[in-house]
């Protein structure tokens, strides 16, 4: 049986997805007097080969659990993206580990993973969780987030880091770009802890601090993790340029996790400022360089 929470998620999400579609991007007549913002629930569940009566209690958060067969067909009636579709699954339970089922807040790093991101020193690298708490880093990455080291709880968090952290709002070129798309990919894992109060407690958090993240949650848009570049303007050797990955990795207990790597970007001049940078701050007196 699904949670109430669940239920409203499951929602909340197919209305937005519903609400971008017209009845002509899925060969359907548009007709007279038409009110809705896009399809009507009886033309997605024409299409989905569902009665809308069945259609309309899904939306209406009411206590009906559809199969995986069925959520690919509205997946399909409702044109949604790989990621979509995935988002869309976990919510009614097909998307794996489930709270309750094994999954753990803050898994061990082992040894062999720390070193690992040490041989990737003056080259920014990290691990985070499923709800982006950062576990694991190498010195470079301090760079890019401050004293990990002396940041507590929740502080430590990707999320967290890139909308209460000024520095990410001053440093991060296109920061709402980024900003966007960290909220989409976390919307993605949010699917799997609708029902976890720790997964929760961030989500509450950020939704009270900061008004861009309420209003894009709200939107329901997901992302898988990609790859792509970030420009961060360093006060004090101006532009640094990464191109970014982020790799699926797992403990030694199966638990999964994420590995960030920061590379420069071919033809800048980053890896020379990260260098002198890891220089400056191994010579002075604590982590001053790095937290701005």
């Amino acid at each position: 049986m699904l949670s109430v929470d669940r239920r409203r998620e499951i929602a909340a999400f197919l209305r937005t997805r519903r609400a971008r579609l017209q009845p002509e991007d899925v060969g359907m007549p548009r007709g007279a007097r038409r009110r809705t913002p896009g399809l009507r629930r009886e033309e997605v569940a024409v299409l989905a080969g569902v009665s809308p009566e069945w259609y309309t209690w899904l939306e209406q958060a009411r206590d009906v659990r559809p199969s995986a067969a069925t959520l690919h067909r509205i997946g399909e009636a409702l044109r949604l993206e790989p990621a979509e579709l995935q988002h869309l699954l976990a919510l009614c339970g097909y998307g794996g580990d489930q709270p309750g089922n094994g999954a753990v807040h803050s898994p061990t790093v082992g040894r062999h993973v720390q070193l690992l991101l040490d041989e990737f020193d003056p080259c920014p690298a990290w691990v985070y969780g499923a709800r982006w708490d950062i576990l694991a880093w190498n010195r470079a990455a301090t760079i890019v987030h401050g004293d990990l080291g002396a940041m507590e709880g929740m502080e430590r968090n990707g999320l967290h880091q890139m909308f209460l952290n000024p520095r990410f709002r001053q440093w991060l070129v296109d920061w709402e770009l980024h900003a966007r798309d960290c909220v989409a990919k976390v919307r993605l894992a949010h699917a799997r802890h609708v029902d976890d109060p720790w997964f929760n407690e961030l989500v509450d958090v950020l939704q009270a601090k900061s008004p861009e993240f309420a209003a894009w949650w709200d939107e329901h848009n997901v992302q898988l993790p990609a790859s792509g570049e970030k420009i961060y303007q360093h006060p004090e050797v101006g532009p640094l340029s990464f191109v970014y990955t982020t790799l699926e990795m797992s403990t030694e207990e199966g638990y999964g996790l994420h590995l960030v790597t920061y590379v420069p970007s071919p033809g800048s001049d980053t890896r020379e400022k990260l260098e002198a940078l890891i220089e400056d701050a191994s010579s002075a007196s604590g982590p001053q360089m790095a937290a701005g």
